[in-house]
């Protein structure tokens, strides 16, 4: 059953009484003087806890893409300002003329010359 806050017309004293609803309405006597009490509106005091609240929701989500856009941002900046890398065929520091003189000379140095195939099959269109 809910509680109901009533305070007196008399002696303004605030009580509380534990009614069921079907009783809310009635005219109720105050404990103290016994003279007819008003229903009063208490204030409620609680905390929804947790994520699943709507404004907590869309208040991180907003904060979330506020953020990605300012991520975005920079790395687009630091991609335009970056020079293109663009990789040497070399051995072990040793520089050669193509990939595929790079991979023969691993081979040469029995180093396992595996990863040269991707780049010389590119290098041979």
């Amino acid at each position: 059953m809910p509680i109901y806050t009533y305070a007196c017309d008399a002696c303004e004293i605030p009580f509380e009484l534990i009614l069921p609803m079907s009783q809310c309405q009635d005219s109720q006597a105050c404990p103290s003087c016994g003279a007819t009490a008003r229903k009063t509106i208490a204030p409620v005091a609680f905390i929804l806890a947790g994520d699943g609240w709507p404004s907590k929701n869309g208040r991180v989500a907003a904060q979330m893409a506020e953020k990605n856009r300012r991520l975005e941002a920079k790395q687009e900046e630091r991609r335009r300002d970056a020079p293109g890398v663009k990789l040497a065929p070399n051995v072990g520091g040793e520089r050669v003329d193509s990939w595929a003189e790079a991979q023969k000379l691993a081979k040469s140095q029995g180093k396992d010359a595996g990863s040269y195939d991707k780049l010389v099959a590119t290098e041979k269109k």
